[in-house]
């Protein structure tokens, strides 16, 4: 799920190999099961539970179950939450969490606000104006 690349083409695709559907009359179907392990794994789904969802697919298309069914669940559970994690990190990161986020004092002034008495805090102020911005 690399450079924001949506992950519903990539499940589709590794749908088709792994149920060894390539015709366009399949397109419809792969793209809903698609749809669904995203929302599966979003939804905090197992790989197992999409192991069970597989088999689902395979005997509504009347499909003979593939082997290595664990080993493709696990990797569509980890597609989609790449793809998830991924997307919750560029939002995040794209926030406006200075609106959020209220600036910290310097240490020296927390510190001196903490351990000084408030003649003391006064005097450090006036001595130090600037002594936090350096």
């Amino acid at each position: 799920m690399d450079r924001g690349a949506p992950a519903l083409p990539v499940l589709q695709r590794m749908l088709a190999y792994f149920f060894e559907r390539h015709e366009p009359a399949d397109a419809a179907w792969l793209s809903a099961a698609a749809a669904d392990v995203f929302g599966m794994v979003a939804a905090d789904a197992t790989d197992i539970q999409i192991a069970g969802y597989l088999k689902s697919i395979a005997r509504t298309q009347g499909i003979p179950f593939p082997p290595k069914a664990r080993l493709t669940s696990i990797a569509l559970w980890h597609i989609a939450k790449a793809a998830l994690v991924r997307d919750t990190a560029t939002r995040l990161l794209n926030a406006d969490l200075s609106a959020h986020v209220r600036e910290a004092p310097s240490l020296d002034r927390w510190l001196a606000s903490r351990l000084l008495t408030p003649e003391e805090l006064a005097e450090f102020e006036r001595e130090a104006p600037d002594l936090g911005d350096a």
